[in-house]
């Protein structure tokens, strides 16, 4: 069974989500490609991911065994013509991926996200990272854009799909 619990704006919490970040894989799929540093990423962790009450971080939980992480944004984005969304960021543990553990979770999301009176979710999604992309399409996003985004730490220009999903 699946559950969705709230992570503590601690040191042992972060350190999970960290673990998860460092992936390979998670690093290729990420906004900014490069690992995190433990020093960086416990500072925006603990500073960011709770700055809004509303939309503080969870552990995805499969049984009694952490299987993901999900961080949460207001996002504005074009399409919306000015109305909010929530942006989420998810982040399957590297031995759950690939068996449906994401698309529960969103879909769980959803539903909490439906009920807290939130009118859109939101995911920015590398276009390359066909992953991702499957799950958001899977869970009942739609594309709503496309955008190239120049990331100044790599150097790089990429191609970022909106996906949105209505509540």
């Amino acid at each position: 069974m699946l559950t969705l619990i709230d992570c503590k704006n601690d040191e042992s919490d972060a350190r999970v989500a960290f673990s998860w970040r460092n992936d390979p894989e998670t690093v290729a799929a990420s906004y900014v490609a490069l690992p995190k540093s433990w020093d960086s990423f416990f500072m925006e962790y603990a500073e960011c991911y709770f700055a809004d009450a509303g939309l503080s971080p969870v552990f995805i939980f499969d049984g009694a065994k952490p299987a993901g992480f999900v961080r949460f944004e207001r996002a504005r984005p074009p399409e919306l013509n000015g109305e909010t969304a929530v942006e989420i960021m998810i982040n399957i543990a590297p031995e759950c991926r690939g068996v449906g553990v994401g698309t529960a979770a969103v879909a769980a999301l959803k539903d909490r996200f439906r009920k807290s009176g939130a009118g859109f979710l939101l995911a920015d999604v590398r276009a390359e990272n066909a992953k991702s992309r499957a799950l958001f399409e899977k869970a009942g996003f739609r594309p709503a854009g496309e955008r190239t985004e120049y990331v100044a730490k790599t150097r790089e220009k990429c191609r970022i799909v909106c996906y949105l999903c209505k509540l």
